[in-house]
């Protein structure tokens, strides 16, 4: 018989007690829902993360790009600047860097501007000081330490050019000049102590034949002494201690030396650097390797100021040029001789 539940707690006082019904878990559902939940949690941090990045990585990109534009850009300069600044002359023969010290003397400056051209607008001070900053450029590419005398439009007397190279204790001097003649005399020649020093004889000859290799008017050759006076010598060739000379690079006053001069200005500065690295050679003031080889300071041991305290016997004087065969001294420097 079936009762109600008030029935039954009437008849027995209690509630009636029921079987529970078991209730059916699907856990496959609940682990695949988990999964299911998990997977879209991570989906949604992997988006954000994603956009965050893809933020970030433009503002990266962008810096990235600008730096390497800038890179870039200043690389160029760098090599843009390296290109004008550095010759592209390859030297065909060097010394160890800094083992030789070599001093370049360009001829006057400022108010003493040389001789000039036949229309007195060309100067010499500025012609030499062209030539003397190109065998500068042409020396250092082949590791010389170079000293110069003046490298700007500044007078320096004659005694503080010689100066200058003894205190900085030069192996080699030279000093570039160019000519003057109100005649028919073109080409080059090169000056040298009238004691015909073996060291500074060999330093004219080996610019002298670079030079002509080049190709110069005329080649007038390795001389002594001053120019209508062997008797006497250019200031720079005796009061330098060291071996010296004189280059007389061409004529003011001929049309063809300055053509040749404009042309091959940059060539006869390597012509010149090449002859003074020769004689360092020849000589022996490096070795076979280009490594300084003797200790001490080169001297030209011919020259009377080296041998004043040894030689009671003194240079002699300036006195009366001697004249060529036209009856007049070509050179116009007077103010250079000893």
């Amino acid at each position: 018989m079936n009762m109600t539940d008030e029935e039954f707690e009437r008849i027995y006082g209690r509630k009636p007690y029921k079987k529970q019904k078991k209730v059916k878990i699907y856990w496959g559902r609940i682990i695949a829902a988990a999964v299911i939940l998990i997977l879209v949690i991570y989906l949604i941090v992997k988006a954000i993360t994603g956009v965050y990045s893809l933020i970030k990585g433009d503002k990266n990109d962008t810096s990235d790009s600008k730096a390497k534009t800038a890179s870039a850009a200043a690389a160029g300069t760098k090599a843009k600047k390296n290109k004008e600044d550095v010759s592209e002359y390859e030297p065909t023969i060097t010394v160890a860097e800094g083992s030789i010290t070599v001093c370049i003397d360009a001829g006057h400056g400022d108010y003493d501007g040389g001789t000039t051209d036949s229309t007195g607008t060309r100067f010499e001070k500025t012609d030499n000081l062209k030539i003397a900053l190109e065998v500068q450029k042409k020396l250092e590419a082949m590791g010389v330490n170079v000293v110069m005398t003046r490298d700007d439009d500044t007078f320096v007397d004659l005694g503080d050019r010689c100066e200058i190279a003894n205190d900085a204790k030069a192996d080699l001097f030279v000093s570039l000049h160019r000519n003057s003649y109100d005649g028919d005399i073109s080409g080059v020649e090169i000056w040298v102590n009238n004691a015909e020093p073996e060291y500074d004889t060999m330093l004219g000859q080996n610019i002298m034949d670079k030079l002509a290799s080049v190709g110069i008017s005329d080649n007038r050759g390795v001389q002594y002494g001053y120019v209508g006076n062997p008797g006497v010598n250019y200031y720079i060739n005796a009061d330098t201690v060291m071996p010296s000379c004189l280059v007389e690079l061409g004529f003011l006053t001929v049309e063809e030396d300055n053509r040749l001069f404009d042309e091959h200005l940059e060539d006869y500065g390597r012509a010149i650097a090449e002859g003074i690295v020769k004689t360092a050679y020849d000589i022996g003031l490096v070795d076979s390797d280009g490594n300084r080889a003797i200790s001490e300071q080169l001297l030209s041991a011919e020259k009377h100021i080296n041998r004043a305290e040894d030689d009671s016997q003194e240079p002699t004087p300036a006195g009366s040029f001697e004249t060529d065969t036209d009856g007049e001294v070509y050179n116009t420097q007077e103010n250079e001789y000893y």
